[in-house]
């Protein structure tokens, strides 16, 4: 949402409602051109929780556009081998990569938004806080915050995820899509040997992905299920871990955290 335009980026006045990372990545930019967007964040603190994220070949052009490639590159994982397993016949096919080419970075969310927040500066960011209400006047776009103060902006981004409150106030020709695929992210101790490939595991109807992050194992669950229940849904998490098979119970009994959750369409 946007009032009039200013001569220049810089001299505009922003607000990005959600410090993850497209809210992150976007005041990057923006800094880039003068500007100093004006960040809130509904969390009080940041954690250093998240799920795994594997970056391919579009990812790794953004975060060298934005000059954190080398620093999540060192947090990250860069596999040598993938290899894909059915649930009970082995490994059905395994690639090497070349040691000059990356395939895939396997990051923890953590690592990856500390890296990027790194280079934004504290003064932009208001933790504990979010819109209540979002207006669009002539001139502005007036902006009211859960403590009650009321602010104007020439631009306000939505950057604040699956649940955002900026698309339940300004957009009303939207709608939830049916879905049938529910993921499970979690992370697992070394105890269990996973040996040296990124391994997806594939059933009929759902599949395992498992990668070591440094010092942690990354373990993404999805299956496609009629009703997607309630998260964390653990003791359906463990009945399609056991469904698969390969080395997915016994990194499910490795793990003390709720597990990530999420649901898409597929």
């Amino acid at each position: 949402m946007e009032s009039r335009p200013t001569e220049s980026i810089a001299d505009r006045n922003i607000l990005i409602v959600g410090g993850g990372l497209a809210g992150l990545a976007f005041a990057t930019y923006l800094a880039r051109a003068g500007a100093e967007p004006t960040i809130v964040e509904r969390r009080t603190e940041w954690g250093d929780g998240g799920y795994g994220i594997g970056l391919w070949g579009d990812g790794h052009a953004v975060l060298n556009d934005l000059d954190c490639l080398s620093a999540v590159r060192e947090a990250a994982t860069d596999p040598r081998t993938v290899a894909v397993r059915a649930s009970e016949d082995g490994v059905l096919a395994r690639l090497s990569i070349p040691p000059d080419r990356t395939l895939q970075l396997a990051v923890h969310r953590g690592d990856f938004h500390a890296t990027l927040r790194a280079g934004i500066p504290r003064s932009w960011l208001r933790m504990d806080t979010e819109p209540t209400t979002i207006t669009e006047t002539s001139d502005a776009v007036a902006v009211t915050f859960d403590d009650g103060s009321t602010e104007p902006f020439d631009l306000v981004v939505g950057a604040d995820g699956v649940h955002s409150s900026v698309r339940e106030q300004c957009f009303t020709d939207w709608r939830v899509r049916e879905h049938d695929t529910y993921i499970w992210s979690l992370w697992s101790r070394e105890d269990v040997d996973i040996g040296p490939d990124m391994t997806s595991v594939l059933d009929p109807d759902s599949e395992g992905f498992v990668a070591r992050i440094g010092d942690r194992v990354g373990f993404n669950l999805a299956a496609r299920l009629e009703t997607p229940p309630s998260p964390p849904a653990r003791d359906l998490l463990r009945t399609q871990a056991e469904t698969i098979g390969w080395k997915l119970p016994a990194l499910l009994d490795q793990t003390d955290a709720e597990p990530f959750s999420t649901v898409f369409v597929t």
